[in-house]
């Protein structure tokens, strides 16, 4: 009996600069390091500005959490459609929504109601292209 020759095991870790030579996940993860911290300054400014309209602290927090708490029920519900829709229509829809809602936001004055219902509204698509872009990015 000879012996057979095993398959080496490659358990090579890829590095940063190794993933970020490849100009698509480049931008990818370039424009999605730009949403995140957006997306923190949206929500924190948002509930500075409540709480300097209202006093309220408790309206200040509901205003901090209106921007996570729709995420989890649009995650059950509508997290799926990140795998049946194309991915980049999925993300460019989902930055010019997000983009719309702090436009929307920044020039219209609007009761504080009606203020935390687009900042909700916009953080039900947020699972659905946030799905787009992870998957996308994994597709390679």
């Amino acid at each position: 009996m000879t012996p057979t020759a095993e398959p080496a095991q490659v358990n090579h870790r890829a590095t940063y600069r190794e993933v970020l030579t490849e100009p698509r996940f480049r931008l990818l993860f370039s424009t999605r390091a730009v949403a995140i911290t957006a997306g923190s300054l949206r929500v924190t400014t948002f509930s500075v500005l409540v709480f300097t309209a209202t006093g309220s602290a408790l309206l200040s927090a509901l205003a901090f959490g209106i921007g996570f708490l729709p995420q989890l029920f649009a995650s059950l519900l509508l997290g799926s459609m990140a795998d049946r829709l194309p991915p980049r229509a999925l993300i460019a829809g989902g930055y010019a929504l997000e983009c719309a809602a702090a436009l929307l936001l920044a020039l219209v004055r609007m009761p504080i109601a009606a203020s935390l219902g687009v900042v909700a509204l916009a953080a039900l698509a947020t699972p659905v292209f946030g799905g787009a872009s992870s998957g996308w990015s994994r597709s390679g």
